[in-house]
């Protein structure tokens, strides 16, 4: 079969199909498939049929694979993989249930953050449970020049699960394990971030509380929080929105974190409407 790559929206995704992920890439489809990554940021593909190793396999292509921080929710034969489910079973969730229903960057906490976020469904829900990413390029392009000018320089500091609040129920101090915690102390990364293969700037400032955003740093409180709330604000324009639905099994959309954002809505999923999906993330660079 030939391989074909389809463009799903103005400024991103693109839709592959025509290669099998279950088998190793030859040199010239792994070309193909990187380029086409740099240049869509979003991948989909339909009807792949993978075990742990193939998913594994697929995932070291894009570099060395980085475990969840919480040690609960990997996968029992291969760490690497996370497991997302809202399925209940002998009385607690199968994976994390929520996984991540807010605008976030995977390991944007981490002073390495990740480079490819890979999801593998093995079960979806006839409605619901969809995944939107946001092209966070498309949205540092359209700032007014103004905006640009001061945020171009800037330096934030977060991290994992802080919140104001160190009562909600997702904050690092309810969530995290003693261990945890220590693993995720804060970090300081630029707001406005130069893409490493590509040299294309991006916002890399996310609302979500697993990014646990602070503040700017070497400005006044008040203005820190309302060039966040300006960034938030237009970051949250469908314009720059994907909205992805899950076909069913064996769909997977992988897509760029070091210049993209993306958004669960599992959290509005009972559990008699299971999702299931495994997830890998690879190391990638320190942003600049």
């Amino acid at each position: 079969m030939d391989i074909t790559i389809k463009r799903k929206s103005e400024t991103f995704v693109a839709e592959i199909s025509g290669l099998d992920l279950s088998t190793p890439l030859s040199d010239a489809d792994w070309s193909m498939l990187h380029r086409a990554y740099l240049d869509h940021k979003v991948l989909i593909f339909h009807d792949q049929h993978l075990d742990p190793s193939a998913m594994a396999r697929f995932g070291e292509r894009f570099g060395e694979i980085s475990p969840h921080t919480v040690r609960q929710y990997r996968h029992e034969d291969i760490e690497g993989i996370t497991i997302l489910s809202n399925r209940i079973e002998m009385g607690r969730p199968k994976g994390i249930r929520d996984a991540g229903s807010h605008w976030h960057s995977d390991y944007s906490y981490r002073a390495i953050p990740a480079n490819v976020t890979i999801l593998y469904s093995l079960e979806t829900p006839d409605e619901g449970g969809d995944t939107i990413v946001c092209d966070m390029q498309a949205a540092w392009e359209t700032l007014p020049d103004a905006t640009r000018a001061r945020l171009d320089g800037l330096q934030q500091q977060l991290q994992y699960r802080w919140c104001a609040d160190r009562d909600h129920p997702e904050s690092r101090w309810r969530l995290l394990n003693a261990d945890e915690q220590l693993e995720t102390p804060p970090v300081t990364h630029p707001v406005v971030r130069t893409h490493p293969e590509t040299g294309a700037k991006s916002l890399y400032v996310f609302s979500g509380l697993t990014s646990g955003v602070q503040r700017i740093l070497d400005i006044p409180d008040d203005e820190s929080q309302s060039l966040l709330k300006t960034i938030f604000t237009h970051c949250e324009d469908p314009r720059f929105h994907y909205r992805y639905k899950w076909g069913g099994p064996g769909d997977i959309v992988l897509w760029d974190n070091r210049c993209t954002m993306h958004h669960a809505t599992t959290d509005r999923l009972p559990p008699d409407k299971p999702r299931t999906l495994w997830r890998i993330n690879t190391i990638g660079d320190k942003p600049v």
